[in-house]
């Protein structure tokens, strides 16, 4: 059996493929990284990187490869995704998990595969996770850009299209690419350092940097609907 996605799994990738801006040679790579109490330690990866040797098949529209160790445990795996109170992330349905369970016993030896326990095993750190924190941190800081209007056109900066690039590492250092209306705009000394401030301030944002650029020419083509719709250009 091959190794499978829910749809709201699928939904979730394939969004998050479109917000890291990966193309068609993006695959989903599934990994095992040794055992817990639970049962497997999961890897989850979205990479364009395939090895000769990768097991490979297909689930709702997604290519998900496996190195040949791993596949033995996963195959006939299904990966779903929820989200609750309690927290988001994958989940994993596989029949070959196996809790062991927990010995109190100061004198006790080596556990024990347990025959009853379950065979859902929720996924834990892993590349995948990292891009769906980024998303909602980058959502935290558009939230923010938004708070900062151009002093000559009563438009957020966000919306009038002035931000280019936001780019967020694993360590939640961030660095944003902007522009202004034009090179002679008078707060081109004093925007990229207000707007490091405000990046600053989100919380989980560890260190910010604000690059000022020229290319491509801002036009009012960059502008959103919400913000033709303001100045009654739409």
């Amino acid at each position: 059996m091959p190794i499978t996605l829910t749809e709201v799994a699928a939904a979730e990738i394939k969004k998050i493929l479109q917000d890291q801006g990966m193309g068609d040679k993006a695959v989903l790579r599934v990994g095992i990284k040794g055992r817990n109490a639970q049962g497997f330690n999961y890897l989850l990866d979205l990479t364009e990187v395939r090895h000769e040797d990768d097991v490979v098949g297909q689930s709702m529209g997604i290519t998900i490869v496996a190195d040949p160790m791993s596949f033995p445990s996963l195959d006939g795996t299904e990966i779903d995704f929820r989200d609750a109170p309690s927290g988001r992330g994958f989940v994993f349905k596989n029949p070959h998990a196996v809790k062991l369970p927990v010995n109190t016993s100061a004198n006790a030896g080596s556990p024990t595969p347990s025959a009853s326990a379950g065979t859902t095993q929720a996924h834990t750190g892993t590349t995948i996770t990292d891009a769906l924190e980024n998303k909602a941190l980058e959502a935290s800081i558009v939230e923010k850009l938004r708070t900062i209007f151009d002093p000559e056109i009563p438009v957020n900066i966000y919306d009038l299209g002035l931000i280019y690039r936001i780019d967020i590492s694993a360590e939640k250092d961030v660095v944003v690419d902007m522009t202004l209306t034009a090179p002679g705009c008078p707060v081109a000394g004093s925007m990229p350092p207000a707007v490091q401030q405000a990046v600053e301030s989100v919380e989980d944002v560890k260190t910010a940097k604000v690059n000022l650029v020229w290319e491509p020419a801002w036009s009012k083509d960059r502008m959103s609907d919400a913000a033709l719709l303001q100045l009654g250009l739409l």
